[in-house]
């Protein structure tokens, strides 16, 4: 009758182990295709939730190394935890976004305004405005190669007055 719980014990702490091995060894804490909540912390969240304002588009072990080029530039996050994530913004086709007050990002906003953006799609492809439905000459696209995401952005014009 004891081997058995010796057997379950040893289990348990192996496990107990490899968890914390995993949890607080060097290295982000994200992983590509994770969503977060802001750039200055790394915390996770759903990428349909309202408050997913990044994605991870690509995880480098050296801090120094540098995020895939492309037309756009990725917001470099160096976790405390050691790495590098190179985030894109997480944006929703049909809503509407303004630039951040920090730069870094875009927030969602209502559809009025001078630099308000509305998402007229998400190409699941590293392409650009020829990808993107027509909007005209207006069209704004943002292309990201990791994971090849572009967005096709229509400026959002005033209500008359």
């Amino acid at each position: 009758m004891r081997k058995p719980v010796l057997v379950i014990a040893a289990l348990a702490v192996t496990a107990a182990a490899a968890f914390a091995f995993v949890k607080f060894s060097a290295g982000p804490e994200a992983r590509a295709g994770e969503c977060l909540v802001g750039s200055s912390d790394v915390v996770t969240t759903g990428c349909t939730a309202d408050n997913a304002r990044f994605k991870v588009g690509k995880v480098l072990a050296d801090p120094n190394a540098s995020c895939p080029a492309g037309d756009d530039e990725y917001v470099q996050v160096a976790p405390k935890s050691g790495g590098k994530l190179c985030l894109l913004p997480n944006l929703v086709e049909g809503a509407c976004y303004q630039p951040s007050d920090n730069g870094d990002s875009w927030g969602k906003a209502a559809c009025a305004g001078d630099e308000t953006v509305k998402v007229t799609k998400v190409l699941a492809a590293a392409g650009g405005d020829a990808e993107c439905p027509d909007a005209g000459d207006d069209l704004i696209s943002i292309v990201y190669p990791e994971p090849p995401t572009t967005y096709c952005l229509s400026p959002v014009r005033k209500a008359p007055a």
